[in-house]
Order: C-alpha cells, then sequence, then structure tokens
C-alpha cells in the first residue's frame, strides 16, 4: 500500500498558491471544478468547489478552494521529510509562515501553518 494524495481544504485560491506553490515549491498541475452533484454524493454538500492540485515527485496534495471550517482543537495534519530542514525553518521566518514549535521533556515538534491554519508537521530526513 502506498499514500496516492492528501486533500486538505484552503479558504481561497490565493493563498493555496502562495503556501503550496510559492513555499512549499509544489507545481500546480491541475484545476478542477467538482460538480455538485459529486461533490454532494462525496461530500455531503451540493455546492460546485474549484480543486487545485500541487504535486512533485512522491507527494500529491489537492486543495479544496471552501470557507469550511474545522471544529476546535483541530487534530488534522499532514506531515513532510525535508531534504533541508534549516533552509525551510528560514524561509517561513523570512514568508511570515507560522512555524510552531512544541517542546516537552526530550521532545520536539515542529508545525507549518498555511494560510488558512492547515497544520503541516516537518521533521528532517535521516
Amino acid at each position: 500500500m502506498e499514500l496516492n494524495h492528501i486533500g486538505i481544504t484552503n479558504k481561497n485560491e490565493e493563498q493555496a498558491l502562495r503556501f503550496y506553490q510559492d513555499f512549499l515549491g509544489l507545481e500546480k498541475t491541475r484545476e478542477i471544478n467538482l460538480a455538485p452533484e459529486l461533490s454532494e454524493q462525496l461530500f455531503s454538500i451540493f455546492q460546485e468547489i474549484k480543486v487545485l492540485v500541487f504535486e512533485k515527485p512522491g507527494l500529491k496534495v489537492e486543495v479544496f478552494i471552501s470557507d469550511f471550517q474545522h471544529a476546535n482543537p483541530n487534530f488534522t495534519h499532514f506531515g513532510l521529510m525535508l531534504d533541508n530542514f534549516a533552509a525551510v525553518t528560514e524561509k517561513a521566518r523570512q514568508s511570515h509562515v507560522e512555524l510552531i514549535i512544541g517542546k516537552y521533556k526530550e521532545k520536539t515538534v515542529y508545525f507549518l501553518k498555511d494560510f488558512s491554519g492547515n497544520l503541516i508537521e516537518i521533521k528532517q530526513k535521516s
């Protein structure tokens, strides 16, 4: 078994492009308008939904453009293994991307928060 893709919600197209394309460096490969009939069958909402697809080798993210709000607390996240952890965290600071650092005893966990509040856990590749 292998992961095919990740689907997330983003508040607007501009924020999705800024984070997933400009910040993470993923290529926007497709743009889909999900028909209301299909959207209702799959997600219980009768509404046309724009979906942006971002990819790079080994990673595909489908971003659903919607004002849907997750309940608090929101534990939903996905994780990325980074080739250059220090460069990404520095770019986050320069790009005003929120970097969340959680520490407890010997453990430190890092998350990025995209411009719509989605959490992306980041770790350095070994």
